[in-house]
């Protein structure tokens, strides 16, 4: 509804306008404090201090004043699709090639993808499954006989230069279809997603149109956390991106036109977020990009923490890659305003996210300089009241809890209408599910620090794949030691939050609730080793069983002893 649209508008400027006069305020209330000691060199760098938190702060604020804008304009999103546009009513159809990348996955779960995408709405000869195997030859042996079984085309290369986006580079030479798409390991597309892909584009400069995937696994609070990452990229940004031709290929469950992907150069190969990297510089030569609410695939999400973990590292790495390597390219392209304001907001989110933890740390070292020794006024972090005694104390924390908060809402409400699970979990699952979220999405900032270090520092990463099969092992040891020892570490720390926050509680200063929670998130990781401790310590790994297909049979039977 535009009343909506409206008054999220109107909400996005207000708090805009709040922060321009938040670090005016701000600004002169730091030097007005430490003018009179500049003479110490404590006292200089206590200014430095509260200026650089200031500035983190206010990066911080705007990304999340930035949610009400997507929530907005999310709330017009409407599907543009045509089923009677050229493609869908020319004679002969047009020809469309789905490509399958594999590296190491199980036959238990590729076979059903396989399966799927053989049996789509789509005449048989207008349309080819291709897999684009880069595992080493034994691995991929049952998997190359599968595939000749079904008459389905198997490419491999003997090195795995540029990874995913290197294997979809390497097939794209040897096919000549008018449309591509791509499906993930994981990802059974529904019967509907070449049709429902091709009514999308509508208009011959359109060069991606992004359908829906849904993940299905959602058995605990980890799972159902990781599904609902993308839950709000869906409902929230993705829908946002929707209204001004500015969707991001989500890496599965999307078709591209093949000769406008052939021209533009083919997938980048230089960063771990092939889909975002291409996506951003796709729309920075000019062209198009759709998305179509509508479930085209049903996929999972990991089942195991260590796998979480190395998802969202290998993403946060690979966007901040792109800060460092496209910032320009994204800045001078042909795309709109808004869309380059969204681009440079997606690639420096990582950033600020770690910056924010840093902020906490040194709040804590400023805190403890103070507290034990002869520095007072000179390590103080200091901000103006709005009168009353009402502080303006760290506005980055309160406005991004309230605009994730709001954005939550909106998008479990979204959800809640079109996944059945959703539904049955109610008010309280809601509550729960949110909770968990939000508890470990800052709880991952802690394993971040060095994705992001690493990127912005050029350091070279491999493509670590995100493992989707139900196992009893949590990766590889070394991994798993690298996770306990990090937990166990950050647990010692927040021991020292914790006595931060019961000395600022006892003395009133009001930083004791943001060491509080920082203490909470980065106990977060020691509670999950726990949790998981037996899985952590069982070094063989068991077969993959379990796909979507599986998935949804068990939620089913679920759904129907409910009624």
């Amino acid at each position: 509804m535009e009343w909506k649209k409206i008054l999220w508008y109107c909400l996005t400027l207000f708090l805009f306008g709040f922060l321009i006069y938040y670090v005016i305020y701000s600004s002169i209330y730091i030097i007005q404090t430490y003018r009179g000691n500049l003479t110490n060199w404590v006292a200089i760098v206590g200014l430095i201090c509260n200026f650089l938190i200031l500035i983190v702060e206010l990066f911080s604020a705007f990304f999340s004043v930035f949610i009400y804008y997507y929530i907005g304009s999310s709330s017009s999103y409407r599907k543009i699709v045509d089923n009677k546009n050229k493609h869908l009513t020319s004679d002969p159809l047009p020809t469309v090639t789905i490509l399958l990348p594999f590296y190491k996955e199980p036959l238990a779960v590729v076979s059903k993808t396989i399966d799927g995408s053989l049996n789509l709405d789509y005449p048989k000869d207008r349309y080819e499954v291709v897999v684009c195997d880069d595992s080493p030859p034994e691995h991929s042996k049952e998997i190359k006989e599968y595939c000749g079984e079904k008459n389905v085309k198997f490419i491999q290369r003997s090195e795995r230069i540029g990874f995913k986006a290197g294997a979809i580079n390497n097939a794209l030479k040897q096919i000549n279809s008018d449309f591509f798409g791509i499906l993930d390991s994981d990802h059974i597309p529904t019967t509907n997603f070449i049709r429902t892909c091709l009514s999308g584009f509508v208009e011959d400069d359109i060069i991606l149109v992004q359908g829906k995937p849904m993940f299905v696994n959602q058995d605990n609070y980890l799972m159902r956390s990781s599904a609902y990452i993308h839950t709000q990229f869906f409902h929230i940004y993705q829908k946002s991106r929707g209204t001004r031709n500015g969707v991001i290929f989500a890496g599965t469950t999307g078709m591209f036109r093949t000769d406008l992907l052939k021209e533009s150069g083919g997938f980048l190969e230089d960063t771990l977020a092939e889909d975002t990297d291409t996506s951003f510089v796709l729309m920075s030569k000019g062209y198009k990009t759709r998305y179509i609410h509508e479930v085209c695939s049903k996929g999972l999400v990991p089942w195991n923490p260590i796998s979480m973990v190395n998802q969202v590292w290998r993403w946060t790495n690979g966007i901040t890659s792109i800060f460092r390597k496209r910032l320009f390219t994204i800045i001078k392209g042909k795309n709109s305003f808004i869309n380059k304001v969204d681009i440079v907001s997606t690639v420096l989110t990582p950033i600020i996210g770690i910056s924010m933890w840093f902020v906490y740390l040194l709040l804590f070292i400023m805190y403890l300089l103070k507290e034990f020794s002869t520095y007072t006024v000179e390590m103080s972090f200091v901000r103006p009241d709005m009168g009353q005694n009402i502080p303006l104390l760290l506005l980055a924390p309160v406005l991004i809890s309230f605009a994730s908060l709001i954005m939550a809402l909106v998008a479990w409400r979204r959800e809640e209408k079109e996944d059945k699970m959703i539904k049955l979990r109610g008010f309280f699952g809601m509550v729960w599910t949110i909770t968990a979220f939000y508890l470990l999405m800052m709880t991952a900032q802690s394993f971040l620090v060095w994705a992001v270090l690493s990127a912005l520092l050029g350091v070279k990463k491999e493509f670590d794949r995100t493992v989707k099969e139900k196992t009893k092992t949590m990766g590889k040891m070394s991994k798993k030691i690298k996770y306990t020892i990090w937990s166990s570490g950050l647990f010692l720390l927040a021991i020292g939050y914790y006595f931060a926050s019961i000395r600022s509680f006892i003395f009133a200063d009001p930083l004791g609730g943001w060491f509080i929670i920082g203490a909470i998130t980065i106990t977060m990781p020691i509670i999950i080793t726990i949790q998981h401790f037996r899985q952590l310590e069982t070094m063989k790994k068991v077969a993959a069983t379990k796909t979507a297909e599986d998935v949804e049979k068990e939620y089913g039977e679920k759904l129907n002893g409910s009624n």
